[in-house]
């Protein structure tokens, strides 16, 4: 069996494992404690009378829903594909912000190899973005926004809510910058490395332009790099989703999952969580087939 189809197939293998695991384990662990409302946007907190605790002269208890679906007051099937296209937008957003501000800082720490202050500089920029989890980043935005907004008594960005405009640019932010960090860091590497080829040597002693070699002669080879960076990246931006997507309460799958988690809706949740595995497993095996040594290496 060829590399390539071995590793494919590790996809749905892993999925099925992913919905075992959480089919047979979520219903013991959900056991473990009460459903609880974490107030997911001003019309899903539908919590409801409890009437077999109602006694005269006494409050009645309120009691969380019973599903995701009720919470939200619409059908889950709608709550996912709605979800769907608000997590993917985060991440189709985060992936294009990757291929491009990942890849120019790759490769200008890659041509300022030589100078130490700049390159240092560019490469200690790298190192924090990866270091920073996506939910601090998260934080960090939230309140610059704040402290900004309130310092010039004007609005500046919405720190909450869902909207493809204003909205959609601090939650981008906040996940795109680990797929920023680990794009810039492979190709910066592989750009390095094609640079010190001897046909790049021998196009500079031709006399051609620095420009017209590193976009003909070097980032050819840099792609696939570029694309197994991309994979990996936005594994750890699939890992925060939920966080991120909560704190600027997005509506996507992550704050379902987390929602069902709340509510201890055993089908919701493992519905997302087959979900967000799938799209990690997706991730996963375009970064591990974008390695030209794991395609071409015998069986």
């Amino acid at each position: 069996m060829r590399p390539w189809i071995r590793r494919s197939l590790g996809v749905p293998l892993t999925v099925f494992v992913a919905w075992a695991v959480l089919a047979l384990g979520a219903p013991a662990a959900m056991t473990q404690y009460a459903a609880y409302d974490m107030r997911f946007g001003p019309n899903s907190g539908c919590l409801r009378l409890g009437t077999s605790v109602f006694r005269p002269g006494v409050a009645p208890a309120l009691l969380p829903c019973p599903s995701v679906a009720d919470a939200n007051r619409r059908p889950f099937g709608e709550l996912m594909a709605d979800g769907a296209l608000r997590s993917l937008a985060l991440l189709g957003g985060a992936a294009l912000l990757a291929a491009t501000v990942g890849t120019l800082l790759g490769v200008a720490s890659a041509l300022l190899r030589r100078r130490a202050l700049a390159s240092g500089g560019v490469v200690g920029l790298m190192s924090l973005l990866a270091a920073v989890p996506s939910f601090f980043a998260a934080y960090f935005l939230q309140i610059t926004v704040i402290v900004l907004g309130a310092s010039e008594g004007s609005h500046i960005l919405p720190v909450q809510g869902f909207g493809y405009d204003e909205h959609v640019v601090l939650p981008l932010l906040a996940i795109s910058i680990p797929a920023i960090a680990f794009t810039a860091q492979l190709v910066s590497t592989r750009t390095q490395e094609v640079l010190d080829a001897d046909f790049v040597t021998t196009a500079t002693a031709k006399g051609l332009t620095p420009s017209w070699i590193v976009w003909v002669h070097v980032l050819p080879h840099v792609q696939p790099v570029l694309f197994e960076a991309l994979g990996s990246g936005l594994r750890v931006s699939v890992a925060s989703l939920p966080i991120v997507e909560y704190l600027f309460n997005w509506n996507g799958i992550g704050q379902l999952s987390l929602q069902a988690v709340a509510l201890k809706d055993v089908p919701a949740f493992v519905v997302c969580g087959v979900v967000l595995v799938s799209v990690f497993a997706i991730l996963s095996a375009i970064a591990d087939l974008s390695r030209p040594r794991a395609l071409y290496r015998s069986a």
